[in-house]
């Protein structure tokens, strides 16, 4: 009997537990974290398609170039920067800007633009596209 009453107290006090750090936090605020690199797989010879520079709607042009299985988009006049492959024809940089390539690599989409490295202010969420 002692057992069994012992067994359940453990267990409200557990569930307690549980329920306490469960509980929303007493104020609004909410955690952003950078997105993360992903694991897919992408074969350095893949981005062939994408070793050029494109003429973006803003009026710059980026280049994209490749160092074994890394790859870089560098805006003309700016530093380089590295890009992460997360799925196929999807780049992110580790700021958070994403490069989108479609029609074999003829077109290009950048979104959050103005992460990237550059002197220039942007609003944010500023999108560009492009194409050779």
């Amino acid at each position: 009997m002692k057992t069994t009453l012992l067994s359940v107290a453990v267990a409200a006090a557990l569930s307690i537990a549980t329920l306490a750090h469960a509980a929303p936090p007493d104020n609004d605020s909410v955690k952003i974290t950078a997105p993360a690199v992903s694991d897919f797989k992408f074969k350095p010879q893949e981005f062939q398609d994408y070793l050029y520079t494109y003429a973006l709607s803003n009026g710059e042009e980026m280049k994209f170039t490749q160092k074994i299985a890394h790859y870089y988009a560098q805006l003309k006049g700016q530093k380089k920067v590295e890009i992460f492959p997360v799925a196929p024809g999807e780049f992110i940089t580790e700021a958070g800007t994403r490069i989108s390539f479609q029609d074999d690599g003829f077109a290009l989409t950048i979104d959050n633009y103005e992460r990237l490295p550059m002197t220039a202010q942007l609003p944010a969420n500023t999108t560009v596209v492009a194409s050779r």
